[in-house]
């Protein structure tokens, strides 16, 4: 990697990513994409800015938007178009079923395995298509859903929200959190065939298998 062709520094803000004008832009893009990738997710979850050279078009301004987010990083501005695909559908379809809430709801997508000493904060739901390895922590002020095992430390609800909930593929985690309440003990987990889940009554956590059939008003 060279460090001039894509420099990252830290701001009060969030990131600030420099692109070096003198180079063409597929090299620009191919070293951001190796930068990123060589992070091995430090930079997941951080809020982040593009100082583009102005000779770049718009498209290609949302190209590099793109690696940034398909690497966990939040565009500054908070615009969930620029990390994905326009929806060609009218919204009145892509939105059907959905409440105005549940519609502008936060959520963080990672699509990697999170792993000793990493730590993922973030102030919505957040949803991992990986395992989250002992010695990794998850903590969101939402849902957290893991697509794989949880074995290190999860947070849900980080901001007092008692309704938030835990699910994981298998639940082995060091520690789980729902709002202020704390299950320590990892001897209480024993790895089953389904999906298991992880929410609050009254003052304690509570696991079991998540069962599709059933109604979970716990879940916000």
């Amino acid at each position: 990697m060279n460090q001039n062709i894509v420099s990252i520094k830290g701001t009060k803000n969030g990131l600030l990513i420099l692109l070096n004008p003198d180079y063409q832009f597929e090299t620009v893009k191919q070293e951001l994409q190796e930068k990123l990738n060589s992070s091995q997710g430090f930079f997941v979850g951080a809020k982040f800015a593009i100082q583009s050279p102005e000779k770049y078009s718009m498209e290609e301004h949302n190209q590099l938007t793109k690696i940034c987010c398909e690497n966990g990083l939040i565009p500054q501005n908070n615009n969930i178009n620029n990390c994905s695909k326009k929806s060609s559908l009218p919204d009145p379809i892509s939105h059907k079923g959905l409440k105005p809430d549940e519609i502008n709801e936060k959520c963080l997508l990672i699509r990697k395995n999170i792993r000793n000493g990493q730590s993922i904060q973030y102030e919505g739901h957040v949803v991992i298509l990986g395992n989250v390895h002992r010695g990794a922590e998850v903590i969101a002020g939402g849902n957290i859903l893991v697509m794989g095992t949880l074995k290190g430390v999860a947070h849900a609800g980080a901001n007092g929200n008692n309704e938030a909930i835990i699910m994981a593929y298998s639940l082995q985690p060091t520690q789980l959190r729902i709002a202020n309440y704390i299950n320590r003990s990892s001897n209480n987990f024993t790895k089953t065939s389904k999906p298991e889940l992880a929410y609050l009554s009254g003052k304690q956590i509570i696991v079991e298998e998540y069962d599709s059939n059933r109604s979970l008003p716990m879940i916000s």
